[in-house]
């Protein structure tokens, strides 16, 4: 069999489904409202493409051959799957739409962008769905090339030609400990913050440049605890002496809860890119499309440096005893 994927095109396939159907050229010419040499040609071209006569005469019209027969399931399948989601997409009304998403996203994203998403959501789309899975990044790719997922929302930097990627905003890094940690002052010190416990969040989550970081500023052995969310860490660090560097999302949170303090770090350390992936063969979809401007909206007043309003704000990455050494 030739290589069929330069020398077929959907209309083909139509053809070739209805011919199998009908068991008519003339049938199948009449539903699709083309002449009859125009289906006899898109058969010629399919028989070339797979080597195969494909359809044979027989007594009661034309009989599929054992490739045709092999070739139909699947095909029809896949033809009813795509005309099922032109209409929909071609339907798509967000006022009257009970369409349901599938969004991945991290629990600190959750925790701290999803009230935003799901208000600017509901607001144009009251009756919609959204299912949310968590993030793993080892995971993100696939699941949205298989269309396990609409979207994904995280830090990772991921950049394969198959997805959409979208940066919605720069999230600054902070320290955070107990808040009567006995030793940590506002602006400790490398040496100071170097002699305590770190706890850090799995790779998972997207964050692992954290890690990466404490090691090139010598620090990397002070991490004792590795966690598999964000959502304990104020947790652990309100019963212990430990240290965490966080996003300042997951700080400000922390610390309204009372018992966790912030405070600046003593290096630079680059603000992670919350960003927004789709897989690019979705995009013309008008659910998807729909989705991906709405989260951006929704984010749009989040208090942190954006790329809704046109460019990120020059942001600084330096504590204070490094700032000298990086300036003009």
């Amino acid at each position: 069999m030739d290589e069929p994927g330069a020398k077929y095109d959907l209309n083909l396939l139509r053809v070739f489904a209805l011919v199998f159907e009908t068991r008519s050229v003339t049938d199948a010419a009449e539903i699709l409202t083309i002449s009859q040499p125009s289906v006899s040609y898109a058969l010629s071209k399919l028989r070339k493409v797979f080597t195969d006569p494909l359809f044979l005469r027989g007594p009661n019209g034309l009989e599929p051959t054992p490739m045709a027969l092999g070739l139909y399931p699947e095909l029809s399948q896949s033809l009813r799957a795509l005309d099922s989601a032109v209409r929909g997409a071609a339907t798509f009304d967000p006022a009257v739409s009970t369409h349901r998403f599938r969004l991945m996203m991290t629990d600190l994203g959750l925790m701290a962008l999803f009230p935003y998403i799901i208000r600017a959501v509901l607001a144009a789309a009251p009756n919609v769905g959204i299912d949310v899975i968590p993030l793993d990044t080892a995971q993100l790719h696939d699941r949205l090339v298989r269309n396990e997922v609409d979207a994904a929302i995280g830090i990772p930097a991921i950049h394969e030609d198959d997805l959409l990627i979208e940066p919605l905003m720069d999230m600054p890094y902070v320290g955070i400990c107990a808040l009567e940690h006995p030793r940590l002052s506002a602006s400790p010190s490398l040496q100071d913050l170097g002699a305590e416990k770190h706890i850090v969040a799995s790779k998972a989550l997207g964050h692992e440049h954290v890690l990466q970081r404490l090691r090139e500023v010598g620090i990397g052995d002070s991490v004792t605890i590795t966690l598999p969310s964000f959502a304990v860490v104020s947790q652990v660090l309100a019963v212990t002496d430990h240290v965490s560097v966080v996003p300042k999302a997951l700080a400000d949170i922390a610390e309204s809860q009372g018992n966790i303090r912030q405070f600046t770090l003593p290096f630079s350390i680059k603000p992670g890119r919350v960003t927004l992936y789709t897989c690019r063969r979705t995009v013309p979809s008008r659910p998807v499309e729909w989705l991906r401007s709405t989260i951006a909206a929704g984010l749009a007043v989040y208090p942190y440096p954006n790329y809704v309003n046109g460019g990120v704000p020059e942001v600084s990455v330096y504590g204070p005893d490094d700032q000298e050494e990086n300036s003009p």
